[in-house]
């Protein structure tokens, strides 16, 4: 039985690991409409492998899925993101915070197709990204806005505090 016990958890372990492996990104071609087909699949890694790997700018794979997301959201033709003022605020003090929140949004609509309600996708997103971002030791950088937004998160009081005073519409 423990046999068993450690097998199962060794295999765990090496799946873990293998999850975190990307493809090279940069051979990936996104430049015509039908080099995006069936490249979901690929997608769901690379933002899983960036809420698996914390913030690091030296980082050189998680710039290179980075990148990729980014040429993906912006190509895709299945899919289209909305990025407003109002939702980013929060988040643009730093690139690496606004490029959590646009893989928490591709995650989240990747997960959820079925919803288009733009207040729902928000809700989805920041309820991915805030727990994602409160884990990561360096939060100097955060705006205070940010921080408002984490503590209404922690207190369970997101929505109010999204939608008070039609702070996003």
């Amino acid at each position: 039985m423990k046999k068993v016990i450690l097998l199962f958890l060794f295999s765990l372990n090496i799946c873990n690991s293998f999850s975190q492996e990307l493809p090279n990104l940069k051979n990936i071609k996104l430049s015509k409409r039908s080099q995006f087909k069936g490249t979901e699949t690929l997608v769901f890694k690379v933002t899983d492998y960036l809420f698996h790997t914390p913030i690091d700018k030296k980082n050189k794979s998680r710039t290179e899925a980075g990148q990729f997301l980014l040429k993906w959201m912006n190509g895709t033709p299945d899919y289209t993101f909305y990025l407003e003022e109002k939702e980013t605020n929060f988040f643009n003090t730093d690139s690496d915070l606004m490029l959590m929140y646009m893989a928490g949004l591709t995650k989240f609509t990747l997960d959820n197709p079925s919803v288009k309600d733009q207040k729902t996708l928000i809700l989805g997103t920041m309820g991915i990204v805030l727990p994602y971002l409160n884990k990561q030791e360096n939060k100097t950088r955060w705006s205070k806005e940010l921080w408002q937004l984490n503590d209404a998160n922690l207190k369970g009081k997101l929505q109010e505090y999204l939608y008070q005073d039609s702070r996003i519409n």
